[in-house]
């Protein structure tokens, strides 16, 4: 009977930190979800530190509740997902969006010093947060057995994870950064300065959403409240999330005719406000161009932990390559 082995995956983003110790058939056996506030020092350099030290906090809790499943000879090592932009070969965050002030950061060494500094010796494997979800769903959700697919998450930012033709869409370790992807070109011409208020992310993310909502004079601080509000003023932010996600699926679609789109993140909390006309939207778009690239969109089976399970399934992929990714 072939031994269990076992992973550590940590999914960081711009409001939160989620980690879970997992198993190789991808069941957690421990999770834990903490916020970060990425503004909390006013100083970019003491984020970090206090992020990495974070991170090795956690792990070492795992390694000392659940030594068994953390010894040496069944545990394959710890890998971080995270919002990007990002370089998953050389192991650097880019000057990442939704982490002020952060420039060229060497996280993933960073993490590894650190836990092995305080005696828990392991590799750590990087990649970006969505082509981590995209991996999950491919490993233990609802893409198993496809080639080439998509995952769109939907938080803090809005992230795309392409698998095409069984591999990450990227070059040189970057790449899939579709949430970027210009959705409101009469914006872009008004204001060419303000480029990210007018992509899919700067209108459908949390962060996007938040920021329109107190341009209407919204005063509260999260997407919650602004749905809990039924301020009538606010719908038509989330009409607008609808199109400019149907855009970006309907630009995946014609650029990698996928087998199926998966959306998951936070924001699939709140999918009653956008998702079914998402699709719609999505539907009549697609179908002007070439009705034979349609593909359907579903909720990804990973929902939410999405990006730790993918962040967990790294050690596996890439532990036995000779370079890490």
């Amino acid at each position: 009977m072939k031994k269990k082995s076992y992973t550590i995956g940590f999914d960081l983003g711009g409001t939160k930190l989620a980690a879970a110790l997992l198993d190789d058939a991808g069941d957690m056996l421990d999770f834990v979800k903490v916020p970060v506030d990425m503004k909390r020092e006013g100083s970019a350099t003491k984020t970090q530190k206090r992020v990495i030290q974070l991170m090795a906090d956690i792990a070492l809790d795992f390694k000392k509740r659940f030594p068994k499943e953390t010894a040496a000879s069944v545990f394959k090592g710890i890998g971080l997902a995270s919002a990007g932009p990002l370089n998953a070969e050389e192991g650097k965050l880019l000057n990442p969006v939704n982490y002020p002030g952060w420039k060229i950061v060497p996280i993933r060494d960073m993490v590894e010093k650190e836990v092995i500094k305080r005696g828990f010796r392991t590799k750590v494997y990087f990649q970006h947060d969505a082509t981590a979800a995209a991996l999950a769903e491919g490993w233990v959700g609802g893409a198993q057995g496809m080639k080439s697919y998509a995952v769109v998450s939907i938080g803090t930012g809005i992230g795309t994870g392409i698998i095409f033709n069984h591999f990450p869409c990227q070059s040189g370790g970057m790449g899939s950064e579709y949430g970027h992807t210009v959705a409101d070109f009469q914006g872009v011409k008004a204001n060419l300065d303000k480029l990210q208020h007018y992509t899919v992310e700067g209108i459908a993310s949390g962060t996007g959403l938040l920021r329109r909502a107190k341009e209407l004079g919204f005063t509260g601080n999260s997407v919650e409240e602004i749905v809990e509000s039924k301020d009538p003023k606010f719908k038509p932010l989330f009409s607008d999330m609808a199109l400019a996600l149907a855009i970006l699926c309907h630009n995946l679609s014609i650029g990698y005719n996928l087998e199926k789109i998966f959306v998951s993140g936070g924001l699939i909390k709140v999918k009653d406000l956008y998702f079914k006309d998402m699709k719609a939207n999505y539907s009549r778009l697609i179908r002007q161009i070439n009705g034979d690239l349609e593909c359907k969109i579903e909720i990804a089976k990973t929902k939410n932990h999405a990006g730790v399970l993918g962040a967990g399934y790294l050690p596996h992929l890439y532990g036995k390559k000779t370079a890490r990714a």
